[in-house]
Formats: C-alpha cells, sequence, structure tokens
C-alpha cells in the first residue's frame, strides 16, 4: 500500500506506536525485515495462491466504482483511516483537507507533485501530475481550477476522463526544456504507463531535483543526455524497493506471453485471448499479443481512452467490436474463471477456450525462478497466466538506477508512511552509495 497522504511528516504514527517499532531494536532490522516495509510490513505474508496484496502500483485507475469492483480492501481501509484523522471542521463548519506532506514539495520552488487530494496549497502555484493513475490525480474533478502542469497525453487524458477545463490544463513537451514560474523544467519518459513522465528541475540556485513520479528503471535512461548532469536529490517511486521483488524485464514478460498465446491458439484455433489491464496501462502486453496473433485488440471499455494516447498505431489496432478480435482486454479484477467463462459464453459461437493472462508485479514468487516457469491456473476451459509484469523497477533496478545516478539525497515517495520502513529504505541507499563510491 502506498502511503502517500496518511499525515503531514509521512503518516507519522502516534508517538506510543512509534516508540514501540524502535524498542525493537535494530537487530529486526535484518534482510527479512527489510524486505517487509511500510504498511506491507504489518501484513502476514500468505500462500501465493491466496493473497490479493495491492500496492498503488497496481490499483485499478479511474472512478470508486472501479476501486469498488477491484476489491482493493486495503486501500479503501487506509482511505478511510484518512478521513477520519482529517475529517474536522474549521470554524465556519467546512471540513479540512489533509495538509499536503512535504515530500510532494519541490524545495526551493512553489511546486507540488501528485497532489491534487489537498485543494489549494498556500505558496503553491504550480501542481505537476505525472500520469493519469488515480493515486496521482486524486483531487482532480470537473470543478477544479488548480493549473495542472502535465504532457499532452496525461492532459488528453485529465480532459477527457476528468473533465477538467481546458484553461487549467498547461501541456509541457517532452524531452525540452521549459520555463515555469523561473524554474527550468524538463519532462522524461518514465516508462510507467502511456504519458508517464519524469520531471527534472533546474533551480535558480543551481540545485538540480529529478523527480520520478512512478517509473520503471532501464539502462537506456542511462543515455538520456538531460540526466547527465549531477542531481542534488532524487524523489523515487519505491514501490519495489524491497529484495524480495526481484523479477524479470518487460521484454522478457512480454516474450514468453506472446509465444505462449502463439501456441495456444496454434493446438486450438478456437481459443480467445484475454488480457487484463487498468484505464492506463499493460498496453505494451495487450499489443504484443496482437501481433503475435495477427488481430485487433478489443479494448471495448476504454476505446476512448486508448485514442487519447494520440497514436495512429495504437487507432489501426483496436476496435470496439469483440467479435472483430481474437484480443480482448478486461478490467484487471474481471479475471476471475466465474467472469471470464461468462464472457467466453457470450462467443460460443466463434470460441470454445479461453486463455487469459494477468500481467502485475505482484503475481512474482521466489518460488519461481524464471518467467518460463510460470504455470497457469486451469479450470475446464478457462487458462489464466499470472505474469510478472511491471511497470515499476523491481529492487535490482532501483539500485542500479541510484548507483548510476549517485543522487546526494534520496527521499522515497511510495512505502514511506512508517518510522521502520523509512529507516529500512535509508540503510539501502547508503549501501547502494557506498558500493557505488568504492566501484569508482
Amino acid at each position: 500500500l502506498k502511503q502517500m497522504d496518511i499525515g503531514v511528516f509521512f503518516g507519522l504514527k502516534p508517538l506510543k506506536e512509534v516508540n514501540k517499532e524502535v524498542q525493537k531494536g535494530p537487530n529486526e532490522l535484518d534482510g527479512a525485515s527489510a524486505s517487509k516495509m511500510g504498511e506491507k510490513s504489518r501484513r502476514q505474508r500468505q500462500p501465493r495462491g491466496d493473497r490479493q496484496r495491492k500496492s498503488k502500483a497496481d490499483a485499478p485507475e479511474g472512478s470508486s466504482k472501479d476501486m469498488a469492483e477491484s476489491g482493493v480492501d486495503v486501500q479503501r481501509g487506509a482511505q478511510n483511516y484518512r478521513k477520519r484523522r482529517w475529517s474536522r471542521a474549521n470554524a465556519a463548519g467546512e471540513e479540512e483537507l489533509p495538509r499536503c506532506p512535504f515530500y510532494k514539495k519541490i524545495p526551493g520552488t512553489k511546486f507540488v507533485v501528485d497532489a491534487f487530494r489537498y485543494g489549494k496549497i498556500e505558496g503553491i502555484t504550480t501542481y505537476f501530475l505525472t500520469h493519469f493513475h488515480s493515486d496521482h490525480y486524486g483531487g482532480l474533478t470537473k470543478n477544479s481550477t488548480l493549473p495542472v502542469y502535465c504532457n499532452k497525453i496525461t492532459g488528453n487524458l485529465v480532459r477527457s476522463k476528468l473533465k477538467v477545463a481546458e484553461q487549467y490544463i498547461h501541456v509541457l513537451p517532452m524531452n525540452t526544456q521549459v520555463a515555469v514560474d523561473g524554474v527550468t523544467v524538463v519532462l522524461l519518459d518514465a516508462n510507467h504507463c502511456p504519458g508517464a513522465a519524469m520531471l527534472l528541475f533546474f533551480l535558480p540556485d543551481g540545485q538540480i531535483i529529478l523527480h520520478t513520479g512512478d517509473f520503471r528503471a532501464d539502462p537506456s535512461m542511462e543515455l538520456c543526455p538531460q540526466l547527465l548532469c549531477r542531481v542534488q536529490t532524487l524523489y523515487l517511486d519505491t514501490t519495489y524497493c524491497s529484495p524480495e521483488y526481484t523479477f524479470p524485464t518487460q521484454q522478457e514478460v512480454i516474450n514468453f506471453a506472446a509465444s505462449t498465446a502463439f501456441e495456444e491458439v496454434a493446438l486450438n484455433p478456437r481459443t480467445i485471448v484475454v488480457c487484463g489491464s487498468y484505464s492506463v496501462g499493460k498496453e505494451k502486453v495487450f499489443f504484443a499479443l496482437a501481433e503475435v496473433l495477427g488481430s485487433k485488440v478489443s479494448p471495448r471499455d476504454k476505446y476512448n481512452t486508448m485514442c487519447c494516447l494520440e497514436s495512429e498505431q495504437v487507432k489501426q489496432c483496436i476496435t470496439t467490436d469483440w467479435k472483430a478480435a481474437r484480443v480482448h482486454v478486461l478490467p484487471m479484477m474481471q479475471l476471475t474463471f466465474r467472469k471470464l467463462e461468462q464472457h467466453l459464453a457470450r462467443f460460443s459461437s466463434q470460441y470454445d477456450q479461453l486463455v487469459a493472462f494477468k500481467p502485475t508485479g505482484w503475481t512474482f514468487s521466489q518460488q519461481v525462478e524464471s518467467v518460463g516457469d510460470v504455470q497457469p491456473d486451469v479450470s475446464g476451459n478457462i487458462s489464466i497466466y499470472g505474469i510478472p509484469y511491471s511497470e515499476h523497477s523491481s529492487f535490482m533496478e532501483l539500485k542500479r538506477f541510484v548507483q548510476w545516478l549517485q543522487p546526494l539525497k534520496i527521499i522515497p515517495t511510495v512505502n514511506n508512511g512508517s518510522w521502520v520502513g523509512r529507516k529500512a529504505m535509508e540503510k539501502v541507499f547508503g549501501e547502494w552509495l557506498m558500493e557505488a563510491k568504492t566501484k569508482h
């Protein structure tokens, strides 16, 4: 669970609870403890097949209805906790919004990043949105008057899905230096979902700050000319900053899914292929499936969203006609045997078998040595492959990125809601940077 907004100072607990954690002592921050950071550290590991561990990394992006359908009870619990903690009236009897935590503010500027749920923030003039996922744009509505700074794709989605007025959407180009309120800003590809951007700030005093938003670190980023500078402060997506999270590259997983789908269809041409997705995300997987099968994709329920991506290739591949496509895209939480049996029954004249792919980083387990070891869950003529496809960095990818960038300071933006979690990450960061220095 991503601790973004529970409290002002990283959501610190009452002093009594903090002291209780401190009394545990440093000996409990071993590898096992360090691997269970933030709120996740308080959840008991369940057998792989039964657990429904969710992070903001894979939380459904969309309406409250989407959230309810997803069954993300943990996230809802956190939201209810936040409401209880901050639901208090001011002198005028109006309910006060939670205060913006400092890790969403860019020091030395009047900027905040992904901080719309806090309303108008004193001293802030510019509100950046890194990408169109609900835990980042939360708080934006058609009635919002906050100035939203983002790239074109995200702006399209904000306009189309949230109905924010055009006058409040400020579109910035990618890979180009632009001046915003006296600060030079560059938006860079975050390798997360369509429209996801990292934010690089060059402050007037010479300070350079990089905010990754949500990102999947990739060696290609080390060739980015804009990042060949001395970054002082790194705001880092620490969704999987724990040694247990080691999973294959995206391309390895995509290749596995594509080859598996091809084999299944070759064995039985009456096979329909389904890919799970959120409002925005997992596009690389289902377009790869369509390509290998020579089929169109039918993301019927998200057709308008796909059109916001402004890609001719995407427009040529998608259709609203289920029957015209062998590859169907369904909401991630509909990938259950009962739901998929119902979906297959709708097309019984065309298909008698269904193969589904559920691409989420939470799927991966240390019990599986490689993506080739992934086995489907099967019920009758329905097969569901949980594949370790993530749009967030693995632990080792984070390590490589940090050791390459070597920032002077790292601020975690995820799983930072507990003292234990923060101290464990600080220890990891220190070890990474020390190791990087000894190599040079």
